[in-house]
C-alpha cells in the first residue's frame, strides 16, 4: 500500500525510474528523494551511499497484490461440439453445475445460469432439450434435467 502512494507523487515515481534503470551497483542516494521509497520497502541501501530496488521485496509487493486479485473466469462455452457424444458429454457437464438432480427451474432462470457459462443461451438451452440432457414443459415454463431411461423415454423429477 505504501508503494501505490509513493507511486502517486509524482517526484517519488521519477525517482523510482531513475533507480530501477540505474546499474547494478545503484545509483547515488538522495535522502530526500529516497524518503518515500524507502519507507515502502523497495528500495535497498548499498555501501558507497548508493540505491537500487530491492527486487526481493518489490517481488513479494507483486505476489501480494497478485494474490489479492479475484480469480480469473473461466471462458465461456462459444461452440458446441459437433460429435454427439462429445456434445452430449459437454451438455451434460454444464446441466449438472447449473441444475441440481430433482431441481425444476423457469425459463428466465435457466437462462441466466447458462448465461454464466456460455455465450449463445438460446442455441445451447435447445441443444440440451434436443438432446435430452434437459426436459421441460410443453409450454417451456419449467426446465429440468432429464434421465433417459433404458427404453429411451425421458422421466420427470
Amino acid at each position: 500500500m505504501r508503494f501505490l502512494a509513493a507511486m502517486s507523487n509524482g517526484r517519488a515515481r521519477e525517482r523510482f525510474a531513475q533507480i530501477a534503470l540505474g546499474h547494478h551497483d545503484g545509483v547515488p542516494a538522495d535522502p530526500a528523494a529516497d524518503r518515500l521509497l524507502d519507507s515502502a520497502g523497495v528500495i535497498e541501501e548499498l555501501p558507497g551511499g548508493r540505491v537500487r530496488v530491492d527486487e526481493a521485496a518489490l517481488r513479494a509487493l507483486l505476489d501480494h497484490a497478485r494474490a489479492a486479485l479475484p480469480p480469473k473466469p473461466e471462458p465461456k462455452l462459444e461452440q458446441l461440439p459437433r460429435h454427439l457424444g462429445q456434445r452430449l458429454v459437454a451438455l451434460s457437464g454444464l446441466a449438472e453445475r447449473i441444475i441440481a438432480t430433482d431441481e425444476r427451474v423457469s425459463e428466465p432462470e435457466l437462462n441466466a445460469r447458462l448465461g454464466e457459462f456460455v455465450t449463445d443461451v438460446p442455441r445451447v438451452r435447445r441443444a440440451m432439450v434436443d438432446d435430452g440432457v434437459l426436459a421441460r414443459e410443453r409450454d417451456g415454463s419449467s426446465y429440468w434435467r432429464s434421465a433417459l431411461s433404458a427404453d429411451g423415454s425421458e422421466g420427470t423429477p
